[in-house]
């Protein structure tokens, strides 16, 4: 009994020590959640304004559930009034609890962009962010080996351990670059569009001070590349969307890539500043030497949801049995005036 309550301590202190080197907001549907991305995502979306709310159950068959929360709201400022581009403006706050110790991260970040229209079909931004963020934990609800008196665990014997600070806030400031292309409209009747996106950006520019102790802990640099297409099957209904994900954060790495199949129900006129659309996608993606992430998703008008499930296929298996988590993401796009041509 003393040696499963010393591994449960050793790989919690692990835990910790990885949560704060390297543990960051993270959603498996990315591409839903654009801003945790790349400042550069502020403002580009085929609309006025962009409210999108996410959230994500994981690891409810292993330990406590980890839960995470986000909303964000950008939109573009002088779209209609600039030729040659427009800023982008936004927000976003973001949530995260995990665990026994109730490991907490809320952010809160404000992001500013410019687009620059270099001919029909390309477009160029660069985008920043900046905001402040709290971490905090709970040592209340954690059980040490030295708290075994040969018979029991007794809460009230003393653990022994470094005492550490409840909280600390810090800064947090990131930057980035997107390149959009767009040989034709979405809605036409021949369904022949193509476009595509890709960014890169990198965030904690300045390596904010992470540690609930007293010496220096600084929070690694993240690099994250990623793009996408959206290719029309020409004189059908259906759409090819894949996506891709890499992210690199000191000796962390991330590989995400899949596809979503879109199926247009409903195809309206674009016109009237209305879209009155109804499309259905399915789909997945595989988180490399980590989980397949199976999707579907409903867009009805100006409304999408997203529905995603993590199946674990780490080695973490022996003690998920493949159950990783749920994701649920709701996006409105508040439509342009006026005539309306998408173009992201």
């Amino acid at each position: 009994m003393k040696n499963i309550k010393r591994i449960i301590t050793i790989v919690l202190l692990l835990l910790i020590g990885n949560f704060i080197k390297a543990q960051d907001i993270h959603f498996s549907q990315f591409y839903n959640s654009p801003l945790t991305l790349n400042p550069a995502n502020t403002g580009v979306f085929p609309g006025g304004m962009r409210f999108i709310a996410n959230y994500k159950d994981q690891w409810g068959k292993v330990t406590t559930p980890f839960k995470t929360y986000g909303f964000s709201y950008d939109a573009g400022i002088f779209r209609q009034k600039w030729t040659k581009g427009y800023l982008g403006a936004g927000i976003s706050i973001f949530n995260d609890k995990a665990g026994d110790s109730k490991m907490g991260l809320t952010q809160v970040n404000l992001s500013i962009s410019c687009l620059r229209k270099l001919n029909k079909s390309n477009t160029l931004t660069a985008g920043i962010q900046g905001g402040f963020a709290q971490k905090s934990v709970s040592t209340s609800s954690l059980t040490w080996d030295n708290q075994y008196n040969g018979l029991y665990h007794d809460p009230n014997t003393p653990n022994n351990e470094q005492s550490v600070s409840p909280s600390f806030f810090y800064q947090d400031y990131s930057a980035g670059i997107l390149w959009n292309y767009s040989k034709s409209e979405i809605y036409t009747t021949a369904n022949n569009h193509f476009q595509s996106n890709l960014g890169i950006s990198l965030l904690h520019i300045n390596k904010p001070n992470q540690t609930f102790l007293s010496q220096s802990d600084r929070l690694y640099q993240k690099l994250v590349i990623h793009g996408g297409l959206s290719v029309g099957i020409k004189n059908t209904n259906a759409s090819i969307v894949p996506s891709f994900l890499t992210v690199f954060q000191g000796k962390s790495k991330e590989i995400s890539l899949g596809t979503l199949i879109k199926y247009n129900l409903i195809t309206g006129s674009h016109y009237t500043g209305y879209i009155k659309n109804a499309a259905v996608y399915f789909g997945g993606h595989y988180r490399w030497s980590d989980a397949v992430v199976l999707t579907a998703q409903v867009e009805v008008s100006d409304w999408l949801l997203g529905i995603s499930y993590d199946v674990n296929t780490s080695k973490l298996t022996a003690a998920s049995k493949g159950m990783g988590g749920l994701e649920i993401s709701l996006r409105y796009i508040h439509p342009l005036k006026g005539k309306f041509k998408p173009k992201f």
